[in-house]
């Protein structure tokens, strides 16, 4: 990755709504440079989209709602059959698999706590595979979906 390709991330990553052929002007190149390199990023699975982020709280979804559980054991396929409908499930935003205590961190958008709690229901309590969860509710979102840093290379 070459300086144009960092000024090409960093632009898009605040806005990539222009046309090819502002960005090229942005970033001091031409327009078919632009787009056979956003062709290229693509390509490499560098950059996807184009997306717009939306205000939960504008569509009805204003409850975030961080759940971190811990497994009991290492049932493969129960697992697997878990992590799939958590993947599926339309509330949550964000799946990881953590290091620490705990070994599953989901990030949900819902409307309400009832919401959250047909969730726990549903798809957690008496779930075989867990033996501890942990919940945290977002009272106010401070830094959200920050930028990439894109460094430049050592000298």
């Amino acid at each position: 990755m070459d300086a144009l390709d960092r000024r090409i991330l960093r632009e898009v990553q605040h806005d990539s709504s222009p046309s090819a052929a502002v960005l090229a002007e942005r970033c001091g190149t031409t327009e078919s440079t632009m787009l056979r390199r956003l062709r290229r990023l693509r390509s490499k699975g560098i950059v996807s989209g184009p997306h717009m982020r939306l205000h939960p709280e504008k569509v009805g979804r204003g409850l975030k709602v961080i759940l971190s559980f811990q497994l009991k054991g290492e049932s493969k396929p129960e697992l697997k059959a878990l992590r799939d409908r958590l993947m599926a499930h339309p509330d949550v935003t964000d799946l990881y698999f953590v290091t620490g205590n705990q070994d599953y961190i989901v990030i949900l958008t819902v409307a309400s706590m009832e919401d959250y709690e047909r969730f726990l229901r549903e798809m957690i309590l008496g779930e075989p595979t867990l033996c501890g969860t942990e919940t945290h509710v977002v009272i106010k979102a401070l830094k959200v979906a920050a930028p990439v840093p894109i460094d430049e290379p050592a000298a």
